[in-house]
């Protein structure tokens, strides 16, 4: 069915509960609130307008490869497995996602790579998809950057595209592979708003090791 065995899908480590309402880092963590809380102290992501975030599994192991091998190694059915993967999260939220947003690569570096690994995995999540948004800026890949410099580089790549309206009054899960800093997120949801979604929240396969432990 694809690139990978089951028993590699299998290995995938994924995080479990308790986890931050709002970012979904596990509260086991230090940044952590005491227990019985449901929130962060204070959430190690800025997630802009973004309501609440949730991704499979950390960014390390099994999962980092196959993401690795989704992205430089051109495989797309890797995506999809993501996705299938991912469905976990749709099921499980408290309430409905009326539509998913697939975050948008620029169209130069879609050619190159030949998919967006987000319009794959959001293809199988179940709600209806809708491309939204626009890259209108080529922007430096974000693996090279940290912190501030994140945000910077991604201020203002996206904008609304033809099919916005699909997204008026609705629940919207944007979709992306890696949440690390939440810079690429945050400026998806901040190009979303005017469109008038009701709520923004966010999906991704991984999480990244850096911003769960800063």
């Amino acid at each position: 069915d694809g690139a990978v065995c089951p028993a590699c899908w299998a290995r995938v480590a994924r995080f479990s509960p308790p986890l931050c309402a709002r970012c979904g880092d596990a509260l086991v963590s230090l940044h952590a609130v005491p227990a019985g809380a449901d929130c962060c102290r204070e959430c190690s992501v800025d997630l802009g307008p973004i309501a609440a975030a949730r991704a499979v599994g950390p960014f390390e192991g099994t999962l980092a490869d196959l993401i690795h091998a989704c992205k430089y190694g051109r495989r797309p059915t890797v995506a999809t497995g993501l996705g299938r993967m991912m469905q976990t999260l749709t099921a499980a939220w408290p309430e409905r996602i009326d539509v998913v947003v697939p975050v948008p690569l620029h169209p130069r570096r879609e050619r190159q790579r030949g998919f967006n690994q987000a319009a794959l995995a959001a293809a199988v999540l179940g709600p209806p998809v809708c491309e939204a948004l626009v890259r209108r800026l080529d922007t430096s890949p974000q693996a090279a950057a940290s912190g501030q410099a994140r945000h910077a580089n991604v201020r203002g790549a996206f904008t609304l595209g033809p099919r916005a309206s699909c997204v008026r009054g609705g629940v919207v899960a944007l979709v992306d592979d890696v949440l690390t800093t939440g810079a690429t997120l945050s400026a998806a949801a901040e190009a979303l708003l005017p469109a008038a979604p009701a709520r923004i929240v966010a999906l991704t396969a991984a999480r990244a090791e850096l911003v769960r432990r800063r």
